[in-house]
């Protein structure tokens, strides 16, 4: 039967998502004039991994969504800040460069919980490893760990913006030579009414509409380090 290498994600607001990729594209200037070697994500590709399910049968694709959508009628949408640069697993040998995320209530930490333990009771294997919100913008290839500290340094503890979760996304992803391509498979609308949504943020979060300024062709799919599940 024909399986599809699958994952499970919420994307980014469109505001924040173009904060980020603005300065995922000045990190990598900085990184590269310190002779880092960095293998950056696409800008298009950028979003927050829930669960990394690996390959999955087409039916079982359609069962998680059936098993999911009752669970998420549940959980009311809700606000997340993007915030911050840093590296898995420490600055003396980074191997993964991301934004933070920051939710104060707890929200997303129960939404990666709910979604886990409807996978649990299908019958997934899951690691059991902490839940750290995050955006992968790289993952090191080479070069001077102290010298990536530093053009980390540079940003600050900058804000990207918030954006209102309202639902989640199973994707296909194909590994290229260039990179993963992603398709998303299905949607899931979280129930309830928005805690802290803003007017702005009222479009559908689910957009990829990125600016193509900066050629991107080393761009890989993440894979699993500390802090984070393979996609």
């Amino acid at each position: 039967m024909r399986t599809i290498r699958t994952f499970i994600a919420v994307n980014i607001g469109i505001h924040a998502l173009r904060a980020i990729a603005d300065e995922q594209s000045a990190l990598r200037r900085r990184v590269g004039e310190r002779g880092g070697d960095v293998r950056w994500v696409a800008p298009q590709n950028l979003h927050v991994t829930l669960r990394f399910l690996g390959q999955v049968t087409e039916p079982m694709v359609a069962a998680i969504q059936d098993g999911l959508e009752p669970v998420l009628r549940t959980i009311a949408p809700f606000e997340v800040t993007a915030a911050g640069l840093g590296v898995f697993p420490d600055e003396d040998r980074p191997r993964v460069v991301w934004v933070g995320l920051r939710e104060e209530s707890g929200a997303l930490v129960r939404l990666h919980s709910a979604v886990s333990e409807v996978l649990v009771r299908m019958g997934f294997n899951l690691d059991d490893k902490p839940f750290t919100s995050h955006v992968t913008l790289g993952r090191v290839k080479g070069g001077d760990g102290p010298a990536l500290a530093a053009a980390l340094a540079e940003s600050g503890e900058r804000k990207y913006g918030a954006f209102t979760v309202r639902e989640i996304a199973c994707y296909r992803s194909d590994l290229r030579p260039g990179g993963a391509d992603y398709a998303v498979l299905w949607h899931l609308p979280l129930g309830g009414r928005a805690r802290g949504a803003r007017p702005e943020e009222s479009e559908p979060v689910m957009e990829h509409e990125i600016p193509e300024e900066q050629p991107f062709s080393d761009a890989v799919d993440e894979a699993p380090d500390e802090g984070e599940t393979k996609e």
